[in-house]
């Protein structure tokens, strides 16, 4: 997307292994390092609550298919009213 001049608004990382870790690491470098729109929603989850670079974390595979559903619906609502912005559906780790 960045050589097409644009850069994602949204980015969601979801992982539930240790090698997963890398991932949270690179997509919380590229925030901080300013690799991502400075307006973009970036959420790293990781699934199960244990130490993890990721910022939230989602219980099991039900609350992330409950919580894509609430994203699909936000998105489908936002489509049909442009001035309704999209609800967010994240459970945060603190």
């Amino acid at each position: 997307m960045q050589q097409q001049g644009t850069a994602p608004d949204f980015v969601l990382c979801i992982g539930d292994d240790r090698s997963d870790e890398d991932m949270f690491e690179v997509i919380m470098s590229a925030v901080s390092s300013s690799s991502l729109s400075a307006v973009a929603d970036v959420f790293a989850c990781t699934v199960g609550q244990k130490p993890s670079k990721a910022k939230y974390y989602l219980e099991d595979n039900t609350e992330i298919l409950r919580m894509l559903q609430g994203l699909a619906s936000a998105s489908e609502h936002s489509a049909k009213h442009v001035s309704i912005s999209p609800q967010r559906i994240i459970i945060d780790r603190e």
